[in-house]
């Protein structure tokens, strides 16, 4: 992969064999003239003297101090024998303003106009570069005056394509090289910032913050945005790309601290990548502040900095690699790489020329240095991955473990409720037997007693006896015993009526019984008793004058309903008895109509309340009808 961006950035792109060096033997001519003030017109550029004019012999760049302007003067001639239309450029420097002047064939000046602080719409040619088509005639001349000025000083080399489709051949070439470099760095950011914005994957965070700023700062230092249209002259322009840089350095050094772990590490180092990452903000903040203090100043000032941060950051990264920290060989790739690249153009720079290439060579360089420390992150996120997979495996394998007790331990606790359940009910069973004996005795004591006193006795054994009597049923109830048979409808109806009749006498209330003798039931005898029972005790508790007790033919069997005239269930008693509820609503029945719902589900029916048009309360609930008796033949 190195190999084939090396020769697409210094193979493809770094073609200029068709452009044709100035001076050349053919005669052309290149000569400038200072303007100091910046008061020349074209006109008197022209009538200059000849010994006015300094002639230029292709080496280094034309120059005018910060705040002045120079002439150059370009004689082109063609000594072939078809016209040449071609391109003259003003080199890799890139002036806030180039005007070309040219004198027509009337006498008059035609101007055009390039550089960093035109809009792209009005240069003759759409290129970053200070441009202008130029026509020679065949075995002619043509003379072409450049003004250049510069916020920082002019650095202008003038360049000659003979043929313009060379010139447009190599800017796609450029182009394409830098959109390859670009679109991967681009492609890095996209991918880190998924992994930042999904995962909140720290290494990531760091890089996107790196390579977004030093992306930043070589687009803007290479002329890029010429090329997308837009005007940036200085000192905006090396304002933009000085801070990018040092904000670039300082996110460097972040991620290098979370990456290599220097907290933990190498703290002495980590202090001083604090301290660095401080300097670097500083400076970053001290160009956006007043970039017109020394603008090239402050652009050397970050580049040393910069330079400096990478050697700081090579040397910690050796030495986390020997405090163990395995990932800095990525930095250490990733740093030679970026070393390779800058080199060549460190070694340009001592001359008074940079060549083309090797402002390459650093995109280049850059490029390969933000790839190696994406793999870097990436490998730390397979890392990670890896780690949580093997933590989840012995996660899910321990959860497996303390499944299988928690089961086995579930089932015994199951087991130990079970038979407590079951022995609390045969305890109860055993105390309502118990207890049933003496009180029994003792009713029948106070029944042959004569007195007042013997009477409510007598009552309220009764009343206890009826709630003992509902105890063990309930007991009953909870040991799941259901013993069904077939049974007259009345022998239901008459023994709960009969225990009621004297109380209902006593209180004025009428007690009706219309319970047809053709009616029968398969029914558990004592609980479908016991539900009747508890049925007629709420009811004679609440009613005024009348309390009914009826059986009617229903769809599959038969219809037992017990009402009265007495108030109606309040709306939200109503709606949690029909919504199955299972709160007490308790009456002189002991356990009340808990107990009632409770008979129902053994029985296999459902209890009903509803509240008559004519007033009152009505529950109800249905008993499959007895089977025929099969009479032998």
């Amino acid at each position: 992969m190195i190999a084939a961006l090396g020769w697409l950035v210094f193979g493809v792109a770094g073609d200029r064999s068709r452009l044709q060096p100035l001076p050349d033997t053919a005669g052309s001519t290149v000569a400038w003239l200072a303007d100091a003030g910046k008061t020349r017109s074209p006109s008197d550029v022209a009538a200059a003297r000849p010994e006015a004019w300094r002639p230029w012999d292709g080496r280094g760049y034309i120059r005018a101090a910060p705040g002045e302007a120079v002439w150059v003067r370009v004689l082109l001639r063609n000594p072939a024998g078809e016209p040449r239309h071609g391109v003259l450029a003003g080199g890799n420097h890139f002036s806030d303003r180039v005007d070309a002047w040219f004198l027509t064939q009337d006498g008059a000046w035609r101007q055009a106009s390039a550089g960093k602080t035109v809009a792209v719409r009005n240069k003759p040619v759409w290129t970053r570069l200070a441009a202008f088509p130029v026509d020679v005639p065949a075995g002619g001349e043509q003379v072409v005056y450049l003004r250049a000025e510069d916020f920082y000083g002019v650095h202008l080399r003038p360049e000659w394509w003979p043929k313009m489709e060379d010139f447009f051949a190599m800017q796609v070439r450029d182009v394409l090289a830098e959109s390859v470099c670009y679109g991967g760095v681009l492609a890095l950011l996209l991918y880190n910032a998924v992994l930042w914005v999904r995962l909140r994957f720290p290494d990531s965070r760091h890089y996107v913050a790196y390579a977004g700023t030093m992306t930043v700062f070589n687009l803007v230092a290479s002329g890029a945005a010429g090329l997308l249209g837009l005007a940036a002259g200085s000192p905006w322009k090396e304002m933009i790309a000085v801070s990018a840089l040092a904000l670039s350095g300082a996110s460097l050094v972040q991620f290098a601290r979370v990456f290599l772990g220097t907290a933990e590490r190498l703290p002495r180092g980590d202090r001083l990548l604090r301290w660095l990452r401080v300097g670097l903000v500083a400076l970053a903040l001290g160009v956006a502040a007043a970039p017109w203090l020394d603008g090239l100043g402050w652009r050397n000032a970050a580049i040393a900095a910069v330079a400096a941060t990478h050697l700081i950051l090579l040397a910690v990264a050796v030495a986390s690699w020997r405090a163990g920290a395995r990932q800095a060989r990525f930095f250490l790739a990733a740093f030679g790489l970026l070393f390779a690249g800058v080199l060549p153009a460190v070694l340009a720079g001592l001359g008074e020329d940079i060549p083309v290439w090797s402002i390459r060579s650093v995109l280049m360089g850059s490029t390969l240095e933000m790839l190696m420390l994406s793999l870097a992150v990436a490998d730390r996120f397979a890392q990670t991955q890896r780690k949580l997979v093997e933590e989840t495996e012995q996660r899910r394998m321990i959860e497996a473990a303390y499944a299988d007790e928690l089961e086995i331990e579930v089932r015994e606790r199951t087991r130990e409720l079970r038979d407590a359940n079951a022995d609390k009910d045969r305890i109860l069973a055993v105390i309502g037997h118990d207890l049933r004996g003496p009180l029994t005795a003792l009713l029948r004591t106070a029944e042959r007693t004569a007195g007042d006193f013997a009477r409510e006795t007598a009552a309220t054994g009764r009343t206890l006896s009826l709630m003992i009597e509902d105890l063990v049923l309930w007991a009953r109830l909870r040991a799941g015993t259901c013993a069904l048979a077939g049974h007259p409808a009345t022998a239901l109806a008459e023994p709960a009526a009969a225990l009621y009749r004297t109380l209902a006498e006593t209180g004025g209330i009428e007690l009706r019984i219309d319970v047809p003798a053709d009616l029968s039931v398969e029914t558990d005898l004592v609980l479908a008793q016991t539900l009747l029972r508890n049925l007629l005790a709420n009811a004679l508790k609440f009613a005024r004058t009348r309390v009914e007790l009826r059986a009617t033919v229903a769809a599959g069997g038969v219809l037992f309903a017990v009402g009265n005239d007495g108030p109606p269930l309040p709306p939200e008693v109503a709606a949690r008895f029909a919504a199955g509820q299972d709160e007490p609503m308790t009456a002189t029945g002991g356990l009340g109509l808990r107990l009632c719902r409770e008979i129902c589900h053994a029985l296999g029916t459902q209890l009903a309340a509803a509240s008559p048009t004519v007033g009152g309360t009505e529950f109800s609930f249905t008993l499959p009808a007895a089977r025929p008796v099969e009479v032998p033949a």
